[in-house]
């Protein structure tokens, strides 16, 4: 019988080492951090002023720096997954040295790394065979619905399809918590390239994943939510009304975006260092939610101290 993960001691962990291990916290990430201030200060300007001109209605400045912006994503990327291995490495208490002397880019970041990337090729190959089974589902449904007789028969197989979809959308679902859930304990702790070892470890504890997720996960999203209806003063959702409405909202959208990015150059450094504390809180909850559920499987001596 599969170990059960404690559902109220993980969530309690995450949350102490989000708030009560913050100065440790910023200190492992702080390196990969710098460099992404220096990254962002540097293509502010360049991507304000497409910004303004897509905002005009000149899109081509900003199809131009299109590869920059790529390219500038994707370095974000490995500085998040550098910052992901170093909190999970705190949070599983292997760090060695000072927290302010630790080395971002060691062995676990790429591991982590390649396991995003195969991660990504899983659920990939997961959503093409959902696709795939459900467009022989339609073509049976169709063929199937030509042939019978009866507004009854038809509205079950109806049902059927819709019922076959929502499964089609679970199964998406939770190939991707269970896959995904301890990635990084697994490259960090364990110094291995496995995703099967994380379907594994999640056998029989999915909903309790589902629970600490939801509990580290919901005070975010209501807090940005809340941030993002200020910041577009409650005007989300397009109107209907007219061509001239949706000309108007996607105007305000694009003048919106070009005024926070204004913000955040003006103000680098009362924004910046908020943004710090912010995101060493969110990726240590969710960083610690994941590292605490691991050790609570997972004896010990099975966290290996030399983890790089």
């Amino acid at each position: 019988m599969p170990e059960k993960i404690p559902v109220g001691a993980t969530i309690a962990n995450a949350y102490r080492f989000a708030f009560g291990n913050i100065v440790n916290n910023l200190g492992v990430i702080l390196i990969p951090v710098i460099i992404l201030w220096a990254l962002s200060f540097a293509i502010s300007r360049p991507y304000q002023a497409a910004l303004t001109k897509l905002a005009s209605g000149d899109p081509q400045p900003f199809r131009n720096s299109a590869l920059i912006l790529i390219a500038y994503f994707v370095v974000i990327f490995v500085l998040l997954v550098a910052q992901w291995a170093s909190l999970t490495k705190e949070a599983l208490g292997i760090r060695k040295g000072s927290v302010f002397r630790q080395n971002p880019f060691g062995l676990a970041t790429w591991r982590l790394l390649a396991m995003y990337l195969l991660f990504l090729l899983a659920m990939a190959a997961v959503y093409i065979a959902i696709l795939i089974v459900s467009l022989l589902g339609g073509i049976v449904f169709g063929v199937l619905a030509s042939t019978l007789r009866g507004q009854g028969l038809v509205a079950i197989l109806a049902i059927a399809v819709i019922l076959g979809i929502i499964a089609a959308v679970c199964l998406l679902f939770l190939a991707a918590i269970r896959l995904s859930f301890f990635m990084a304990p697994i490259a960090v702790a364990e110094e291995k390239i496995d995703l099967f070892r994380g379907w594994q470890l999640t056998r029989g504890n999915f909903w309790r994943i589902f629970a600490i997720l939801m509990a580290v996960m919901i005070p975010l999203i209501l807090a940005d939510l809340i941030y993002v209806l200020y910041a577009f003063k409650g005007n989300l959702l397009p109107p209907n009304n007219s061509p001239e409405a949706l000309a108007q909202w996607q105007q305000y959208q694009r003048e919106q975006m070009v005024r926070s990015f204004g913000l955040y150059r003006t103000y680098w450094y009362i924004l910046y260092p908020a943004g710090l504390l912010i995101g060493a809180v969110i990726y240590a909850l969710l960083a610690g939610a994941s590292a605490f559920a691991y050790r609570s499987l997972v004896s010990d001596e099975a966290v290996s101290p030399s983890a790089s």
